[in-house]
């Protein structure tokens, strides 16, 4: 049956004159000048948007609001998942530290800390040679640190100082070092003041800008590259066969940004959490580089937006009559396995979690694939049969 949807389906091109390409046939020098001509074309737009994004991020470098430019909010954009929970992940981090080392503190005699701090010199300073209860003893003994205090912040509790007074009073205080520690790891997280992507040389970041702003520029210059292909190959296309691009273009961008959507917005957030989550159990401090992540960044989201491609698929192969509705759904479990392979395979990363990521939403497309061709059906194969009967009572 399938043989006979593709033979009704290849004869719209016998209901179109022969010379239906006469006003735009050209010789093989003139296709590959006209190939030139649009790729010039398209070249010129990408340079153009890549220029404007330049000058914007220039100016909003200038003037100080990182918003206003393309290059350095999309930046942005991608390594704020990776920061977010980077942060995240350390701020736990020292919360539980506080909770399991700082709460079992105590005051410990002068001399038992002197023997500790002894006992430690003695082995080179090495804290192997310490027992896990003088570790903890050291970890609560106080430490001597000079601070310098203003004499004006001391007036309202011993009135106003003499002439011959100094400015600044020098003096000693006991401080805990553990809980300076604890205090500064938690302030980095809520300040936002420690940068959690690092770079292992001088160029990396400005490299790291130019691939971003590219990308950009290409995105942006999408519209007018699309116009100079379809201006190009439109041109050799039958009147039927445009009228498919037409119908699938639409529907098939929208697929492609709602996958780019949930993968930046959605997927990228979960897979940083949930790795760095091994990170914390197995008691490793995650160190991201900016190139590594971006490599994950920029792959993933075209990932999953041509991964999102499935549904137009599964309807064009049921346009033709390759597949109906009822065979995509008899089949599902072959499809199961299939759509599993296929994002353990395109996921960049080797862990379960991303793969599981593209493979639940690759799943649902896929069902809901199937009820798009059962309300929507190609050829039908009874209505072969039928036009075949036809054509043989009306031989």
């Amino acid at each position: 049956m399938p043989t006979n949807a593709l033979q009704k389906f290849t004869k719209k091109y016998d209901e179109y004159p022969d010379d239906i390409f006469a006003d735009t046939r050209m010789s093989l020098g003139d296709h590959i000048e006209e190939l030139r001509y649009r790729m010039l074309n398209a070249i010129k737009c990408l340079l153009a948007f890549m220029f404007i994004g330049f000058m914007l991020d220039f100016v909003g470098w200038s003037i100080g609001n990182r918003n206003l430019g393309i290059g350095m909010p999309m930046l942005d954009v991608i390594t704020e998942p990776v920061k977010q929970q980077t942060r995240d992940f350390y701020y736990r981090k020292a919360l539980k530290d506080a909770d399991d080392k700082l709460a079992q503190l105590t005051d410990s005699a002068p001399e038992e800390i002197a023997r500790i701090r002894q006992k430690l010199k003695d082995n080179e300073n090495s804290l192997e040679a310490l027992t896990a209860d003088e570790r903890l003893k050291l970890l609560g003994a106080p430490e001597e640190m000079p601070v310098f205090i203003p004499t004006s912040a001391l007036e309202p509790a011993f009135g106003p100082r003499k002439k011959e007074a100094p400015d600044e009073l020098a003096v000693k205080l006991r401080v805990y070092p553990a809980h300076i520690t604890s205090l500064s790891s938690k302030g980095e997280g809520l300040l936002e003041s420690k940068n959690y992507l690092t770079t292992l040389s001088a160029q990396e970041s400005m490299v790291v800008y130019f691939k971003v702003s590219i990308l950009c520029g290409i995105v942006l210059s999408c519209p007018f590259i699309f116009y100079q292909f379809w201006a190009f190959v439109g041109a050799g296309l039958y009147p039927h066969e445009k009228r498919y691009v037409y119908l699938f273009f639409g529907p098939s961008v929208g697929l492609f940004l709602a996958g780019v959507l949930l993968c930046q917005f959605i997927v990228l957030p979960g897979t940083v959490k949930a790795l760095l989550r091994f990170n914390e159990i197995l008691g490793f401090d995650p160190d991201i580089r900016l190139n590594e992540w971006l490599g994950l960044a920029l792959i993933l989201p075209l990932v999953f937006g041509v991964s999102f491609q499935t549904p137009l698929l599964m309807v064009f192969l049921n346009r033709i009559g390759i597949f109906t509705a009822q065979d995509y759904l008899t089949k599902w479990r072959y499809a199961c396995i299939i759509i599993a392979f296929f994002a353990a395979l395109l996921t960049p990363t080797p862990d379960v979690i991303t793969m599981l990521y593209l493979f639940v939403p690759m799943f649902g497309l896929y069902m809901g694939g199937i009820l798009v061709c059962h309300l929507f059906p190609g050829f039908k194969p009874d209505e072969d049969s039928e036009s075949d009967s036809a054509d043989e009572v009306a031989v």
